[in-house]
């Protein structure tokens, strides 16, 4: 806490939360918490959640850092809700910026974000989200399903939006202060599957209990997040897309299926017939490559349509998610 700034009359105060859990990620993390540190203004305090990994919370304790920050482990369930919930309770910030491990923002995000907050109606705004490639991109992978790798996807327009993404993200603490924290039931962990609408979760939850606010999407600054090379997978494609269906199938029992598959409809009428449409047009221009992106939005929406239906019936037999408890937000010392 004696890193925290005075709070600046009619200033938002600020805290950047970077969730990590893997030594793996050593580089691409070290990257991530330079550029939180090269924010122009600088946010007010950095901290670093380590995600039950003592050995790597160690790591992190004897590396020298430019600008201070604080390195605290997990306190919570393992996973990256349980993460971001202790992010929550050990930052004072009035507006929380949210970054993953292997994302590194521009020099601008914060401050571009955060004008978006001085709405006193906006609750929370997200950043671009750009892919960066560790190897060259795969010119089957269609732009309409870049979320599958946690990035800004071909469909989202600048504006109101019904969810955030979490690898860039901003929310007012306000927001957790009405209706508690990310869903432990929810959420990447290191070793399950990647299942994940944690951010889709707490976001209905927030409208519904603050119904005069909205989450935006402002894409004039951002981060370039890291796609390792078996990511640019069609196994990985694939897999990513089955979780998901799985994901919205417990979420559609939470929070209904009305709020929690809104912007899906959307996206399956609209997003993804352009999509097809696009690649047909690339192909008789001669770029082959268009055949393969039609395929793959085919094989995305089915993948992701039989996870839906799987844990849609799993889930009505046994719902095993509840919200996270109010406790769960307590500060941490």
């Amino acid at each position: 806490m004696d890193n925290f700034q005075h709070p600046v009359p009619g200033k938002l105060t600020t805290a950047i939360v970077i969730c990590c859990y893997s030594d793996k990620r050593w580089d691409i993390l070290n990257k991530a918490i330079e550029a939180a540190a090269r924010q122009v203004p600088a946010a007010d305090e950095i901290v670093v959640i380590v995600d039950h990994n003592p050995a790597l919370a160690l790591r992190l304790r004897a590396k020298r850092f430019e600008t201070p920050l604080r390195i605290v482990e997990n306190v919570h369930p393992p996973g990256l809700s349980g993460a971001r919930n202790t992010g929550i309770s050990v930052s004072r910030g009035e507006v929380i910026l949210f970054l993953d491990d292997d994302a590194v923002s521009d020099q601008d995000l914060l401050a571009t974000l955060v004008r978006q907050l001085e709405d006193p109606s906006v609750l929370g705004a997200v950043s671009a989200i750009r892919p960066l490639w560790e190897t060259d991109r795969p010119s089957w992978f269609p732009d309409e399903f870049l979320w599958t790798l946690g990035c800004t996807y071909r469909g989202l327009h600048p504006g109101p939006v019904r969810n955030l993404i979490g690898a860039s993200m901003c929310i007012r603490r306000d927001v957790f202060d009405h209706t508690g924290g990310f869903d432990s039931g929810l959420g990447r962990t290191a070793k399950a599957l990647p299942l994940g609408c944690e951010e889709t979760e707490l976001c209905i939850r927030a409208t519904k209990a603050l119904p005069h606010g909205r989450f935006v999407f402002e894409p004039s600054s951002g981060s370039d997040h890291a796609i390792p090379a078996d990511r640019a997978t069609w196994k990985y494609f694939l897999h990513r897309c089955w979780a998901e269906g799985l994901s919205k199938a417990s979420l559609s029992l939470m929070a209904g299926s009305g709020e929690a598959l809104a912007s899906e409809r959307t996206y399956m009428t609209r997003t993804l017939p352009q999509g097809v449409m696009r690649g047909f047009a690339d192909v008789l221009l001669g770029q082959p490559s268009g055949l393969l992106r039609v395929v793959a939005l085919g094989a995305g929406l089915a993948a992701t349509a039989a996870g839906f239906a799987l844990g849609r019936t799993r889930a009505a037999l046994k719902r095993p998610f509840t919200s996270v408890p109010a406790r769960a937000l307590e500060p941490v010392e």
